[in-house]
């Protein structure tokens, strides 16, 4: 059976997040109070590594991905430094997998899930004021799991009660044509009027209050979204009997965008006869919440959704390059979806572009000379007065792709895009796709470049906060241990750097030091006297701020840097007490 299950498929593009994650079977229960040393290391200024591989160890990058067991809430050891008064305050809300298996109950042993990035959610919660007084903590720190129904049934049973999109089958019962997919909540948090979505492409976001991150139930934005396994059959009219009938319902995409005071998302089907996409683009107010406008679209020939995307003023751009797969495995029972999908021999990649609703034109996709897969967007902008034939608009998008000769293997070979994890368990990250910041143009001549020739693997690209949708010059992102001027290896994220679009350069860096590593992270405005708020704020003026994880310590820290100078190190460090598992993606919401 040809065709696919999409969003059912789409955490397989989680996968691009750093795509050399290895497979739970080299996961080993958390570390014991009595092992884990209490001091955390002071981090410091950048030095530069050339020694790739001394830097980390298979057993090192593992013990990233440890279970946290919450057997005793994370608190915050101490603090180092002080967050200047150009720092605005408010709180970092953090996603990522945190328990990797079913505890199990009794006499019966628990089961390990079938990938890391099935691993149930948690969010964390660091609140930073700079203004804090004498006595007042300039850090808040919490942790907790999204507790679904099903994760609380889970839990309470000691099993697992649903199939995971890696391949994670149930305990027991049976796992052949029961397409329901266990949502995870893991991969994203954000803050939009009074509540907090926890997100996952697998399904609907879930509503955790912003300050205990209790649990409030499924968000379906105002009853438009249906909660259920996200795939389509004949389409809004003649589906709308079928499709609930099949336990059929939509997802969000985990990427969202601010932009002008509106949070954009993507809700989305795929429709399992035609592979087509259909996405609805969600705008709501920032501040309160409501839905401010809605607009609907099809992606023809995707094969699986997007995980990422890029807007501008006046659009909606999604990369993608065709892709299909063989489902038989996954209807049967054998399989995760994700294991089931690979890309299209011999074709290229299709930019479809959608209009916002202040934008009154068509849809439309622009064919690229080149097969690309995107992983995450940097920016978007619209080149005035370069429109293609049609009146296509004139887009500029940066965002870290496999490359054309990737792709194009991959098609020929049949290569599922879940790929091996055997190698990678093992720290051997030769076989992973590299990820490069590519420059994609529409308009008259479409075109494909890399931005910054020789950088070698990177992702978590972003722009500053106030530059989305506009023009910019700085990219800042993830790499593996700092190496000057050579590409950046195959290897876990220890580096974040900043980009130059101009000079096609890197031209900062900060490196975590050996055997510690970074996951993704947010840009945050300086607040300064003349600019905060303007659109004529300097795009380098942002802070970074991110997880950073020691495996000689097991514990993890929260650092603050100067995106323009990363390389002098941490202005301000939050240690704590134990461990947060390698996660994913966040969003900081300002407390005004």
């Amino acid at each position: 059976m040809m065709g696919t299950i999409g969003p059912m498929t789409s955490l397989l593009l989680l996968l691009q997040h750093f795509a050399s994650i290895p497979s739970c079977s080299a996961f080993v229960p958390s570390l014991s109070e009595s092992t884990r040393p209490a001091v955390p290391r002071p981090l410091s200024a950048s030095t530069c590594h050339t020694a790739h591989q001394s830097s980390w160890s298979a057993a090192d990058w593992s013990a990233a991905l440890r279970t946290q067991p919450l057997v005793a809430p994370i608190a915050i050891v101490d603090t180092i430094g002080t967050l200047p008064l150009t720092f605005p305050a408010g709180i970092l809300y953090k996603a990522g997998p945190a328990r990797f298996e079913n505890e199990g109950s009794g006499t019966r042993e628990g089961t390990p899930y079938a990938h890391w990035l099935e691993g149930d959610g948690a969010i964390s919660r660091l609140q930073l004021n700079p203004e804090a007084g004498p006595g007042e903590p300039a850090a808040t720190f919490a942790f907790r799991f999204v507790e679904t129904d099903l994760q609380l049934s889970e839990r309470e049973e000691g099993k697992i009660l649903a199939r995971g999109t890696f391949g994670t089958n149930k305990d027991e019962g049976r796992n052949a044509f029961d397409f329901k997919l266990k949502n995870p909540c893991n991969t994203n948090a954000a803050a939009v009027g009074d509540t907090l979505l926890a997100l996952s492409e697998v399904g609907l976001p879930h509503r955790l209050d912003p300050d205990t991150l209790a649990p409030q139930g499924v968000e379906t934005f105002g009853g438009r979204l249906v909660d259920g396994a996200p795939a389509a059959t004949l389409g809004p009219v003649l589906g709308a009997a079928l499709d609930p009938a099949l336990g059929f319902g939509d997802a969000v995409c985990a990427h969202l965008h601010e932009m002008d005071g509106r949070h954009a998302f993507v809700a989305m089907r795929q429709n399992a006869i035609t592979s087509a996409t259909c996405l609805r683009l969600l705008e709501l107010d920032s501040k309160s919440g409501d839905i401010v406008s809605e607009t609907e679209s099809v992606l023809e020939n995707t094969g699986f959704p997007p995980h990422d995307w890029a807007i501008t003023p006046s659009y909606a751009a999604f990369v993608a390059t065709p892709a299909g797969g063989d489902l038989t495995p996954f209807l049967l029972g054998s399989k995760g979806p994700a294991e089931c999908i690979s890309f299209q021999r011999d074709v290229e990649a299709i930019v479809h572009i959608v209009p916002r609703a202040n934008c009154k034109v068509e849809a439309m996709s622009v064919p690229l000379p080149a097969a690309l897969h995107p992983v995450h967007f940097a920016n978007a902008w619209e080149a005035k007065g370069n429109a293609g034939e049609g009146d296509v608009p004139a887009l500029e998008i940066f965002a870290t792709c496999w490359d054309d000769a990737t792709v194009r293997r991959m098609g020929t070979t049949g290569e599922s895009l879940l790929g091996s994890w055997a190698k990678v368990s093992g720290g051997d990250f030769g076989g992973v796709p590299t990820q490069r910041l590519m420059r994609i143009s529409t308009g008259k001549e479409p075109a494909v470049e890399e931005a910054v020739p020789g950088l070698g693997h990177v992702d978590y690209v972003k722009c500053h906060p106030r530059y989305t949708g506009r023009r910019s010059r700085y990219v800042w992102g993830s790499i593996a241990a700092a190496a000057g001027n050579e590409p950046a290896p195959l290897a876990p994220p220890q580096s974040f750097c900043r980009l130059d679009l101009h000079t096609k350069q890197k031209v900062d860096e900060w490196f975590a030091g050996e055997r510690r590593f970074v996951d993704d992270f947010v840009l945050i405005e300086k607040d300064t006297e003349t600019d905060a708020g303007s659109n004529n704020t300097p795009e380098d003026q942002a802070w970074l701020v991110a997880p950073v994880f020691d495996a000689e310590t097991n514990t993890s820290s929260f650092v603050v840097l100067d995106g323009q100078n990363l390389s002098a190190g941490p202005i301000f460090e939050v240690r704590l007490s134990s461990h947060i598992p390698w996660g994913l993606h966040g969003t900081y919401t300002r407390i005004k």
